[in-house]
């Protein structure tokens, strides 16, 4: 029970962060480019946005993913160090209880 705890915390951590980075990657690359037409990629080649002219005038936005890996990449990355963050974390309470018995003892 105490693994399927851990996991689904990493897994909705390493969600949250990697949502996180992702939606900064947009706003990066959002602003960092004025040209209309121009398409800029953000996030190792993840996401892109882009703006162009439409025939009516207006200035239509385009953003999406372009390739999922860096995302899935960027995702593994974050949930495997939560795991190993409780894992450890784990280990050093029942560490610091073995001491605590030992001592009134």
């Amino acid at each position: 029970m105490k693994w399927l705890l851990r996991v689904i915390t990493a897994f909705s951590v390493s969600f949250v962060i990697t949502m996180a980075m992702v939606v900064a990657g947009f706003i990066m690359a959002m602003f960092s480019t004025m040209d209309v037409g121009a398409r800029k990629f953000g996030l190792f080649g993840a996401i892109f946005f882009e703006a162009h002219q439409q025939a009516s005038g207006a200035t239509a936005l385009e953003i999406g993913v372009a390739d999922g890996t860096p995302i899935a990449i960027i995702f593994g990355i974050f949930f495997v160090f939560c795991v190993a963050v409780t894992v450890v974390l784990e280990k050093l309470k029942l560490r610091k209880k073995q001491l605590l018995q030992a001592q009134l003892r």
